[in-house]
């Protein structure tokens, strides 16, 4: 199906729906409902942002047997945590198993009811406990193996071994001697070697996260001094209780009493995560489209994460002596996108010669490391090679998963983690719209996703129930809003009489379906219909110009009554040219009185002034070689106009300020180009001068979309305000989506945006 025949049908569809009125008054009965509900929900997660210390993550049985392992420190013949070990009888499930109650993997059962029997047949309690673990584990353990590697669970291979060897000596009946174990044992020397324990003692790796599954063989005296600030070893409460027991250390009694106070004896299977939890709050947020509403709380999060920023990258918690790439890279991008000086070479300390790892000393990657890198590389600053070697290996490793149909992680299970990366490889930043990615996201989020540490656990502040309810109801109310705006442009259409120069009522909705995917907030709406009004305005002059009316003497009266600013001047010109420059003057004219109060001051020379620049470029004598190399200013006169409408004050003497000019500049070249590339498709051809002309369109046009992102959010002071700057980006990209779209993703976006609620 043609881009028009698809544009047309969501036309016929809208036009047919508003004379359904019992669907609209019932669609406008669920709006108001979910409306009513909004506040509350605003205020609901105003509270959660303002809440976050340490992270909020779900109880781990695996660590939390660990701690009640510990003895008394005072020599007495008890455990040093009690109430530890009463959290474990307390939670065992019914099956006999611990572990993550609402979702079962054999690995995860096992390694945590293998830590809980362990720890409860130690103090020689809850016999019966012991007895039904014991019928779990021998049913399970044969299992073992059956279950898809990707599920299993950080250090397994490392801590289970020891695990068996510790029920050996007590002499639990457990299948020692089974083939499906030694496969374990032949990771654990395979990991072993890849970092040997000289390197484990005088650097910090992600095995000081797993310390209990090798405690025979570290030096505990050295292995102090990788100790973390909060007395941990990696943030691990199982790794540093195993510490404690072989140390007496305070500082790991310090940690660990921190930990079992705060949570009533159990222990989660890593803390704190504060700043995996911020970044990962406010990514979800930004991505589900209500971001606007915390504004203030985002601020404060990313203020906090780049408290411990640091050149190396950060890890998933403050001082982390072990910097991931996943972290840094979620990191990276939503400072830089929000303002903050980063610096890209964090990014070398996770290359080994032409690869991209997660963590030092590992093998292989893993999906959401190298998505989420992928994602940080897309900001990268003209030349800042390491972010352009990291977008295209992430890009190459995500599209050899998917070929492969192995888009899945060892990190978290996400039922959406497939359409997030497909969505992300098919339109890149640069082509990404923020509504149609918000409506994909909505599809996408999930709030039972479960993350794989040493155990599952869960995350209930990053996936949240009410941000979703909010998202849906959000998305709702703006899309009702927009389709209301949509009906207005097409009645503002037709009265202005601009179907009779040949412009369709699909290219109507297409001009403010590109406006509103840019900029849909409700409080943007004047910069959003400006913006769709110009770019159809410049649609119909395009045709005038270049069709059969567009007579050369009829083109110059067009000029002289707009510089005069007097359609007088067209006294013998055709009616239909008479109808568009009334339909020009009076829209401009509109444009300015909104303006006076946008702005505080008239604003009207400086709109009729960018008007008459493109009106002056368009009516050029458009030959091939010429308009080949053509540099208009399209984008320059909808950035101006929606600007001027958009809030932001803007001086005239701003108009002429270098900084100003540079970055339209930029702005301009790089839509010129872009234009092109999408006049060329919608034609249905390459460039005219083949598809070796076409691809250095294409490289060209990202050079220059790397320039203005560096122009954008490069940390300097500039008198040009930074909703400007940031507008500037929103109109190149939708250039850029449309030049990067076929004909049939643009007529479902349509539909998806503008016409289908989400439930």
């Amino acid at each position: 199906m043609s881009k028009t025949v698809q544009v047309q049908h969501c036309a016929v569809q809208f036009l047919s729906s508003t004379n359904d009125q019992i669907g609209i008054r019932e669609r406008n009965l669920q709006i108001s409902t979910e409306a009513m509900k909004m506040k509350s929900w605003i205020e609901t997660v105003k509270y959660i942002l303002r809440s976050m210390e340490d992270g909020e993550i779900t109880m781990c049985a695996y660590d939390t047997a660990w701690i009640a392992l510990v003895p008394a420190l005072n020599g007495s013949p008890e455990p040093q945590f009690p109430s530890s070990l009463q959290w474990l009888i307390d939670n065992q499930l019914q099956d006999g198993s611990w572990g993550d109650p609402h979702m079962f993997l054999i690995r995860d059962r096992i390694i945590n009811t293998l830590a809980c029997v362990l720890a409860l047949q130690t103090w020689n309690t809850f016999t019966l406990g012991v007895n039904k673990g014991l019928i779990f584990l021998q049913t399970y353990l044969p299992k073992m193996n059956d279950e898809h590697d990707a599920h299993t669970p950080v250090g397994f291979e490392i801590v289970f071994p020891a695990l068996m060897e510790d029920a050996k000596i007590l002499g639990l009946d457990l299948p020692y001697e089974a083939e499906f174990l030694q496969k374990i044992h032949d990771e654990k020397a395979l990991k072993m070697k890849r970092i040997p324990m000289k390197v484990l003692h005088e650097f910090p790796s992600t095995l000081l996260h797993s310390l209990e599954g090798l405690r025979d063989k570290i030096e505990w005296e050295k292995i102090l001094k990788l100790q973390s600030k909060n007395g941990s070893f990696l943030f691990s409460p199982a790794s540093t209780a195993c510490a404690l027991a072989q140390t007496s250390d305070a500082n790991c009694l310090r940690y660990l009493n921190e930990i079992t106070k705060k949570y009533d004896g159990g222990a989660p299977n890593v803390y704190p995560v504060d700043l995996f939890e911020r970044l990962w709050t406010v990514d979800r947020i930004e991505r589900l489209g209500i971001a606007r509403y915390f504004e203030s709380e985002i601020t404060d999060s990313l203020e906090y994460v780049y408290r411990y920023w640091t050149n190396e990258g950060i890890g998933w918690a403050r001082d982390s002596p072990v910097k991931d790439v996943d972290d840094t890279s979620m990191a990276f991008r939503l400072l830089r996108s929000h303002g903050f000086d980063v610096t890209a070479e964090a990014f070398n300390h996770f290359k080994q010669d032409d690869q991209f790892f997660c963590f030092f000393g590992q093998t292989k990657q893993t999906v959401t490391g190298m998505y989420n890198l992928y994602r940080a590389a897309q900001l990268l600053f003209p030349g800042e090679s390491i972010l352009e070697d990291a977008r295209e290996f992430t890009k190459n490793f995500l599209e050899e998963k998917r070929a492969e149909k192995q888009l899945r992680d060892k990190w978290i299970i996400a039922k959406g983690l497939k359409e997030e990366v497909e969505y992300a490889l098919k339109f890149p930043w640069y082509a990404s719209q923020p509504r149609i990615a918000t409506r994909m996201y909505i599809n996408q989020y999930r709030v039972d996703d479960v993350w794989i540490g040493k155990a599952l656990y869960r995350m209930p502040i990053v996936n949240n129930k009410t941000y979703i309810e909010l998202a849906k109801a959000d998305f709702n109310i703006c899309q009702s809003m927009h389709r209301t705006e949509l009906q207005g442009i097409i009645s503002w259409y037709r009265e202005s009489g601009l179907d009779e120069l040949g412009l369709r009522q699909d290219e109507i909705i297409k001009s403010y379906f590109l406006s509103a995917v840019a900029i849909y907030e409700p409080d943007m709406a004047p910069a959003r219909l400006a913006w769709a009004k110009s770019a159809v305005l410049m649609a119909a002059i395009r045709i005038f110009f270049s069709g059969g009316n567009g007579l050369a003497h009829h083109i110059s009266q067009f000029l002289d009554a707009f510089t005069r600013w007097n359609g007088r001047v067209m006294r013998d010109s055709p009616n239909s040219a008479k109808r568009l420059f009334s339909c020009l003057f009076r829209t401009v004219n509109l444009f300015s009185v909104d303006g006076v109060v946008s702005q505080g001051r008239d604003i009207s020379g400086d709109l009729r002034h960018a008007w008459e620049r493109w009106l002056a470029s368009e009516a050029e004598d458009l030959t091939d070689a010429r308009d080949h190399e053509k540099l208009c200013t399209d984008a320059e006169t909808v950035v101006l106009t929606a600007a001027f409408l958009g809030g932001e004050t803007i001086s005239s003497d701003l108009l002429s300020h270098p900084d100003f000019s540079s970055i339209m500049k930029v702005t301009n070249t790089v839509c010129s180009l872009l234009r092109r590339i999408a006049t060329y498709k919608d034609e249905g051809c390459d460039s005219p001068s083949g598809t070796e002309e076409d691809d250095r369109l294409k490289r060209r046009a990202d050079e220059g979309m790397g320039n203005l992102v560096r122009a954008v959010y490069r940390h300097q002071d500039s008198p040009v305000p930074i909703g400007v700057k940031r507008l500037c980006l929103i109109v190149a990209k939708s250039f850029y989506y449309a030049a990067h779209c076929n004909n049939e993703e643009v007529g479902n976006h349509v539909e998806m945006v503008l016409f289908q609620p989400v439930y």
